[in-house]
């Protein structure tokens, strides 16, 4: 940002020099950053499998719905087993 304030001071320059500049002070290196991945809950993989909902669906029910009844989604949908 600083770097582009420099040249948004002399935008009177060739288009030339203020690559030149640029290329020149800013140092290579990897610019890329990791997405940043959405939490998995208990909850909600429970109400998308009880009510076959989407992510975004499941995620706006959640706040709509007590403990009990979540509660009640998690008994229903324990088809036994072994749980890993």
């Amino acid at each position: 940002v600083l770097y582009a304030n420099e040249m948004n001071k002399f935008h009177h320059l060739d288009n030339r020099l203020q690559y030149q500049f640029l290329i020149n002070t800013i140092r290579k290196r990897n610019r890329f950053s990791k997405w940043n991945k959405s939490i998995e809950s208990e909850n909600i993989n429970a109400i998308k499998r009880y009510y076959n909902y989407s992510n975004e669906k499941a995620r706006d029910v959640l706040p709509l719905l007590s403990n009990e009844n979540l509660n009640t989604i998690r008994g229903r949908i324990n088809y036994g087993g072994i749980q890993r």
